[in-house]
């Protein structure tokens, strides 16, 4: 593959940017001020810069059992109320997978929940920038009224239709491909951010399954004193990889959205 030569951190890079002009697109096709489309798009930006070094270190691996206590970033944007239960129960997961793995008195055991204890932290990182994704499009079409909008083509169809042939009939058909074309715009984002919003909700409800599945291990290797058992790692790893599709679908939303924007 192309990208095996590049650095985690300058393929997020590049992708920061490239997202970023694609949320000045949206701005502008949402019917944004001139100063608002550069603003959303660093916005953009900044945020999906977090989410690739979110997902470069996903990929790490722990060198000990031991997993240090991180402390939640400081966030100066408010989290959309949808997703902010999500957002606190997988982190609640996170704590409690790192729980186990602090109580844990097994070697095999403790590298284990060590290892999913920092993939699932990562996890919670990426939900975080996702989240501040939906906030960047709540922000964007705030204070539009999508039914207005409906109204004003309905409006500007009717009047080319009785206008007389010439430039004001002319004039009136290209305002009303103008705000069909908005609608549209609107129309999209809000599918993506629907769908972005219950991806979010489902990663993190697998980011609990996978805090159960360290709760079952700890509690059987307990009952086996004498360490006979063999561990059995298997349903924790599914977990594991459902947690990653998710974040993967949530990766494609976002190039969806992408692409969206830069629909002319």
């Amino acid at each position: 593959m192309a990208g095996h030569g590049r650095s985690p951190r300058a393929v997020g890079a590049g992708a920061s940017v490239v997202l970023g002009m694609a949320g000045a697109g949206v701005a502008a096709l949402a019917g944004a001020a001139s100063w608002a489309a550069p603003t959303l798009g660093v916005m953009i930006a900044a945020v999906t810069w977090g989410a690739h070094a979110a997902a470069d270190r996903l990929g790490r691996t722990p060198a000990s059992p031991s997993v240090p206590d991180r402390p939640a970033p400081a966030r100066d944007r408010a989290v959309p109320a949808d997703t902010s239960p999500w957002l606190t129960r997988a982190s609640e997961a996170a704590a409690k997978l790192d729980r186990h793995r602090r109580e844990s008195t097994d070697p095999t055991l403790a590298q284990a929940l060590a290892n999913a204890s920092d993939r699932i932290r990562s996890a919670v990182d990426q939900l975080r920038t996702r989240a501040d994704v939906v906030g960047v499009i709540d922000a964007t079409t705030a204070g539009t009224d999508r039914a207005a909008l409906r109204r004003d083509e309905r409006r500007l169809a009717k009047e080319a239709t009785v206008a007389a042939p010439g430039p004001v009939q002319e004039a009136k058909r290209a305002s009303a491909q103008a705000v069909a074309e908005r609608l549209a715009s609107l129309t999209r984002l809000a599918d993506l951010r629907d769908l972005m919003t219950a991806t979010i909700e489902a990663t993190a409800l697998r980011l609990e399954a996978a805090a159960e599945r360290g709760s079952m291990l700890v509690s059987l290797r307990a009952a086996d004193e004498a360490g006979t058992r063999p561990l059995d790692l298997t349903a924790l790893g599914d977990e594991l990889e459902a947690v990653q599709a998710g974040l993967d679908k949530l990766d494609e939303i976002t190039r969806i959205l992408n692409d969206t924007d830069t629909t002319p």
